[in-house]
């Protein structure tokens, strides 16, 4: 019963990388807090109150599977998440940049951070399916992606990105990682690059997906179906969609000014 034995049952889960390290450290943060694995409910529960929206959710969600593999291998006799409410949804808020902000973000760049902007701003991609990009993904009408839950997609190419394509190699990674151990560069490096990137130029919240949220707002307010701007960011659900889609004053206004006036 040791962390790798939980990192290959949750392989075995068919969980991405991200989702196998989160939740092992989570495993091992856990089991140095309280000595073992085998606590009573309220143990947990006090855990999780200390916590609140998404850092409450996802920790208890992480909690779920460490309790589920160890039901399962026989390692508890009770599992205490059982007793545990199931967290609310936080409700997401839309932060998609400006238009002033992305240029002022893409002018500002350098080059590979550019090229990140772009693929986030004009392919809606999110930080884990633009450090994973490769040359052969990319051609003058789609990109192909590897989305969340090994799901794949197309996308349709913007002419910007074809532009950028062409810089690049035609084969092998588009952002090789600096390290031996690494074929790409991680998600967290360019998160956390473009956050420092936007710190220096005064865009004081957020980092790279701010520009996915740009694409899908900037795809409604030129009127584009709510469907196809589902299916272009690849949300299995439109209400996923919607915590993506800012809305303005301006526009609820102009919405209200649509109505038929009294007779």
């Amino acid at each position: 019963m040791t962390l790798d034995d939980y990192r290959l049952w949750l392989l075995g889960q068919g969980q991405s990388a991200k989702t196998i390290r989160d939740r092992t450290c989570l495993a091992a943060r856990v089991l140095l807090l309280w000595g073992t694995w085998v606590v009573p409910g309220h143990v947990v529960a006090e855990f999780l109150a200390g916590y609140t929206g998404w850092s409450r959710k996802t920790y208890q969600n992480h909690l779920r599977s460490l309790y589920a593999w160890l039901s399962e291998i026989g390692a508890v006799d009770e599992n205490p998440m059982t007793r545990i409410r199931r967290a609310p949804q936080p409700r997401a808020k839309p932060s998609p940049l400006t238009p002033d902000e992305l240029d002022l973000a893409i002018e500002s760049a350098t080059p590979t951070v550019r090229a990140w902007l772009l693929l986030g701003a004009y392919a809606g991609l999110r930080c884990h399916e633009i450090a994973k990009i490769r040359g052969e993904h990319v051609t003058r009408t789609s990109i192909s992606v590897l989305g969340k839950g090994g799901v794949q997609a197309s996308i349709p190419t913007h002419p910007l990105l074809w532009e950028l394509a062409e810089t690049y190699p035609r084969r092998d990674y588009w952002f090789p990682s600096p390290f031996q151990r690494r074929e790409y560069v991680s998600a967290s490096m360019i998160g956390n690059t473009v956050r420092r990137h936007f710190r220096e130029i005064g865009i004081e919240t957020g980092s790279i997906h701010r520009t996915r949220h740009y694409f899908g707002t900037s795809l409604l307010r030129q009127g584009v179906n709510l469907r196809v701007v589902q299916e272009l960011m690849r949300h299995a659900d439109l209400a996923t969609t919607a915590n993506y889609l800012g809305v303005d004053e301006d526009e609820k206004t102009s919405a209200i000014h649509l109505l038929g006036g009294a007779a």
